[in-house]
């Protein structure tokens, strides 16, 4: 814990991020899982099955290993809306800082982004077709630049935790 974690509990009580910016967070996010589905349909149709299952344990996982530890928990603060849905299901936690629960939880999210990635690779060099690059690039454009984007300019743009925020701290290069 830093220390700071009361001060900025209460000023995210506080906020109340709009509908609109919770789907502005959320929809590219579902069409990066729908495009990744469709993907690797393309592959097979059971991975698929099994990727659409995945993406909902690593949502799930998620919003139960590290929205319990956020000072967004239990808010309406949280950009993405998971601070208004994980005490739903899951309890506040503090035993561990943030920091700590998110670095070592947030891997759960990669394949997310890099199994359809790979799975498109794949189609481009052994059944290249126009729906595949179509497939792809739209994939690569949602996840790679318009979801970081969104995060940057949006989401963590005005939020109050955003100095002790390890996610704004990876995508700074810091890793303390």
């Amino acid at each position: 814990m830093t220390g700071n974690e009361p001060s900025m509990a209460a000023a995210c009580s506080k906020k109340k991020i709009p509908l609109s910016l919770v789907l502005l967070d959320n929809i590219p996010t579902l069409l990066l899982f729908i495009l990744g589905f469709l993907i690797i349909y393309r592959v097979s149709a059971a991975g698929a099955v099994l990727f659409g299952g995945y993406i909902i344990f690593s949502v799930v996982w998620f919003w139960a290993r590290i929205c319990p530890y956020c000072h967004h928990y239990n808010t309406l603060a949280c950009p993405c809306g998971y601070g208004a849905i994980s005490p739903k299901l899951f309890r506040k936690k503090s035993d561990k800082s943030f920091k700590k629960v998110f670095r070592r939880n947030i891997v759960v999210v990669f394949p997310n982004w890099f199994i359809p990635l790979a799975a498109a690779l794949y189609l481009i060099l052994t059944g290249y077709t126009s729906l595949v690059l179509a497939l792809t690039v739209s994939f690569v454009l949602i996840g790679f630049v318009i979801i970081p984007l969104i995060s940057k300019l949006v989401g963590c743009k005005n939020c109050e935790i955003r100095e002790d925020c390890p996610w704004m701290n990876m995508k700074a290069g810091n890793v303390n």
